[in-house]
């Protein structure tokens, strides 16, 4: 980098404190990158708090090291890290260079806790009550409250038939009563999963 003097524009020696040609004082010369780098474009700062040379940002966090910037896929079209310098793949993205991380917010995590269905309550409600005839009350504890409501139909109409054929109708009811378990099982993995990967129930 050639530097000229400050007060006439003519070319004076690097370290130089005074102009050859004028006589006029010169200020030291700073060599870039002594004052980090934008957090904006990524360009070198002559001091701490300076204003960038290029784009004329002037929020930025210090870092005495040179700049050695890793290119980003896409050319550091969404920023550049404000600890070393370095292209960002994404404007909340963590450096490929350092590994500062601007933020740690995540807008894809999942809720936790209350949307969740305990499969074991499921159960216990499948089992305990399906005995007693109320079959389907588990599936309307996982979320499908119609499904559950029809199930209930069913079992009643199949011990009724099973009254009036001296016993050989609670042989259906008794498979009806093992599915709806297994079903009610099926329906709380699959409500908790949707949860886990999109933040609501299903249904």
């Amino acid at each position: 980098m050639v530097n000229t003097c400050t007060s006439c524009g003519a070319i004076i020696s690097t370290g130089s404190t005074t102009c050859a040609s004028c006589g006029a004082p010169q200020r030291r010369q700073v060599s870039g990158g002594g004052g980090g780098f934008c957090g904006s474009c990524g360009t070198a700062l002559i001091s701490k708090n300076a204003p960038c040379p290029s784009c004329g940002h002037v929020k930025t966090t210090f870092n005495p090291q040179p700049a050695m910037t890793v290119p980003a896929p896409h050319g550091g079209a969404s920023g550049f890290c404000s600890s070393c310098g370095a292209a960002l793949i994404g404007k909340s993205t963590t450096c490929m260079k350092c590994g500062y991380t601007k933020t740690k917010y995540n807008p894809m995590t999942p809720p936790q806790g209350a949307l969740y269905k305990n499969e074991g309550t499921a159960l216990i409600l499948s089992i305990i009550l399906g005995f007693l005839g109320l079959c389907g009350i588990g599936q309307i504890y996982a979320g499908q409250v119609g499904r559950g409501v029809a199930m209930i139909i069913v079992g009643i109409i199949l011990i009724v038939v099973g009254a009036l054929t001296y016993g050989i109708g609670f042989i259906a009811y008794l498979g009806f009563f093992i599915w709806q378990i297994f079903d009610t099982r099926r329906l709380c993995r699959e409500y908790n999963e949707f949860v886990s990967q999109n933040g609501r129930a299903p249904w």
